[in-house]
């Protein structure tokens, strides 16, 4: 029989909000939680919600910057199993409005976008292997723990993800500045797929053959929305029409 391996809790949640939706989502293997010596505002309340099993050590603001790397982390860290991504990509059967990211660099776009998918009824989340923002625990802090919540798969590239879920029925929808189609007045078909670009060039061009492209309207042609708001702004249009929310 194989033996089973130990749990690492080599990786970090910081943040009220992201600790909170940790320990309600269940989704992760808490090893132990650091807060500060002098109670955080929301500690009455999270504490209530620490399973007694888990270790919560009182510690130093220092400490807690030296572990974060940050000076964001609102005055606690948990200490994490690995993230446990969907194994294989996402069916209509069960997942009827997808995201996939086409290499957005910034975690807190990531984060972001995240955070706005679970909110506007998203089912699972694709998100390639290089070139793109991972999900650190800045990634968690910008979802506020939403991320937590959904199903996330990674790919080896977005053509490759988008060729599986075109081959299995999905409508594909790419959110481009050249879109001929307005979200203003177009009519979005169930299972859907929505690719949102780069922050600074979009979506590649190989990527946006693949799929209709949807056109955000805006004041001027010169200027153009954050990569999250724009995400933000289809996925609740979609999810809308979807009936997902």
């Amino acid at each position: 029989m194989k033996k089973k391996q130990p749990i690492k809790y080599t990786n970090i949640i910081y943040g009220v909000h992201p600790v909170t939706e940790l320990l309600h989502s269940k989704r992760l293997k808490i090893g132990a939680i650091y807060t500060l010596k002098n109670p955080i505002k929301s500690w009455t309340a999270l504490s209530k919600i620490i399973p007694n099993h888990i270790q919560v050590s009182l510690v130093t603001r220092e400490t807690l910057d030296n572990v974060a790397g940050s000076k964001d982390h609102q005055g606690i860290i948990a200490f994490v199993s690995e993230f446990p991504f969907t194994q294989a990509i996402f069916t209509p059967d069960k997942h009827k409005f997808i995201v996939v990211l086409d290499e957005v660099q910034d975690v807190r776009n990531l984060g972001a976008i995240l955070r706005s998918a679970y909110c506007t009824g998203v089912d699972g989340v694709i998100l390639v292997r290089s070139n793109a923002a991972s999900l650190t625990p800045a990634a968690f802090k910008a979802s506020a723990g939403l991320a937590l919540h959904l199903p996330i798969y990674l790919a080896a590239s977005v053509k490759a993800a988008l060729f599986e879920l075109k081959k299995s029925g999905y409508n594909i929808y790419c959110a481009t500045l050249g879109g001929t189609e307005s979200v203003a007045n177009f009519t979005f078909k169930d299972p859907a797929v929505l690719v949102i670009g780069n922050e600074e060039h979009g979506i590649s061009a190989d990527v946006a053959k693949m799929g209709t492209k949807i056109l955000l309207p805006q004041r001027r042609p010169d200027i153009s929305y954050n990569a999250s708001v724009a995400a933000g702004i289809l996925m609740y249009s979609i999810g809308l029409q979807l009936k997902k929310i």
